[in-house]
């Protein structure tokens, strides 16, 4: 995992979204320097990680036991968002930040859309092209099926300007606002603020039935590993202006100011197939289970393989998906994870006492697809319009997300699993 342990396996199956170095021997030079046709990010200067525990559909194989089987068919998309009206100043990730955020951290259970910083919708289209949707405030995967389930978490905002996330428990050095809003006030110690980074996770054409993450938790988590361009994200902040005519909940400042401010990727590239990351990362199938128990433990089964490249090189990732190749198409017999969509810029007014006199939140949005092989080691968002394949899985392997950048539909946040 590029953030909990670089040296073996993470404790259990990651899916990623970003550039294809995923390898859990990873800096942010790494992430950051990697050419774009070898990410799915919509613009080169937004190359960070995200990464979330990989989605297991659990059947009954008919003779007592479980079959565990990942699941691919996601699409992702980032969102970030800003409010510059009240103190602490909003600043850009520096160099080297990460930080993982829990459903169930102090705090997450103020804001967000429902009045939680978790929400998870199960949505299906109307004769009429009207979605409708039930929602929960908490993880939930319904017995049901429907057009997609979407799964979105909104991560901390105020940063306490001393750690980047690498010399603490990854957590700690963050804090959500005390009132749930972006602007809201930061606790004690929590001298700065940064962006607030949504990633909303799509399962297409959900099944319903019975389904398990891969750390057999009933709490979603996500991780982030800043990639940004040094200067890129905060000239971003400081000049994409909110569009005072939106309506609350609406994403402003207009996708228009990534567009007009961001190097848009013209050649993004695939997901990663999971033959390649077991070759590269970890000799581990993670995307069909059939042993009763899903790959578990940090530094546990097979060992990492060492990190074979400095940069990559067009022979380096051997299997790669078009980034247009429709999820669970052939391509790989280990399996696909999705690519990305794209990315959004703007700001998104939050609460109803925030929407006067300029108090919009900014939000960027990015749609991904995950990138690289499924693998328990790492893990890492595209929209209804555009999305992208997803690549192999690997228990102790790193799986690479790639990010897009488009406008898209605020609830059609979407993310691939790796």
């Amino acid at each position: 995992d590029p953030i909990i342990n670089q040296q073996c396996a993470s404790g259990h199956v990651h899916t990623f979204y970003g550039p294809q170095n995923f390898h859990p021997n990873t800096s942010y030079e790494d992430i950051r320097d990697t050419p774009a046709k070898f990410s799915s990010t919509p613009f080169v200067e937004n190359q960070s990680l995200y990464w979330h525990p990989s989605i297991y559909r659990v059947t009954d194989d008919g003779a007592g036991g479980k079959t565990y089987t990942r699941v691919n068919n996601l699409e992702s998309s980032p969102y970030y968002r800003w409010d510059k009206s009240n103190a602490p100043e909003t600043v850009a990730f520096p160099p080297g930040f990460r930080m993982i955020a829990h459903s169930d951290d102090s705090g997450a259970d103020k804001g967000g859309e429902t009045g939680q910083n978790m929400l998870t919708e199960c949505c299906d289209l109307d004769e009429a092209g009207e979605e409708t949707c039930e929602t929960w405030e908490t993880l939930h995967f319904p017995t049901r099926p429907c057009g997609w389930l979407g799964i979105a978490l909104a991560m901390p905002t105020c940063w306490n300007e001393v750690s980047l996330g690498d010399d603490n428990d990854h957590k700690s050095h963050m804090a959500y606002t005390t009132d749930g809003a972006v602007n809201g006030p930061c606790p004690s110690g929590f001298t700065k603020r940064v962006p607030q980074i949504q990633l909303f996770v799509r399962i297409a054409d959900y099944q319903g039935g019975t389904y398990q993450l891969s750390d057999g938790a009933s709490v979603w988590h996500v991780d982030f590993f800043n990639g940004w361009k040094e200067g890129k994200l905060q000239e971003l902040i400081d000049t994409c202006q909110p569009d005072d005519g939106v309506n609350i909940g609406d994403f402003n400042p207009p996708c228009s100011c990534a567009e007009e401010n961001l190097t848009k990727n013209t050649q993004m590239t695939g997901a990663v197939c999971d033959s390649d990351v077991r070759r590269l990362i970890l000799d581990e199938a993670t995307d069909i289970v059939t042993t009763g128990t899903l790959p578990f433990g940090a530094c546990q089964g097979p060992n990492l393989i060492p990190k074979s490249w400095t940069q990559l090189a067009d022979n380096t990732i051997q299997c790669v998906l078009p980034p247009a190749t429709p999820i669970g198409a052939s391509g790989d017999e280990d399996g696909e994870e999705d690519g990305e969509d794209g990315e959004e810029d703007g700001e998104e007014d939050g609460e109803e006492d925030e929407a006067e006199d300029g108090d919009e939140e900014d939000e960027e949005g990015e749609e991904e697809k995950a990138t690289g092989g499924g693998n328990k080691g790492n893990t890492n968002t595209g929209n209804t319009a555009n999305t992208l394949p997803t690549s192999g899985v690997a228990r102790n392997a790193l799986i690479l997300i790639f990010f897009a950048a488009i406008c898209v539909i605020p609830f059609l946040l979407e993310m691939g699993t790796i």
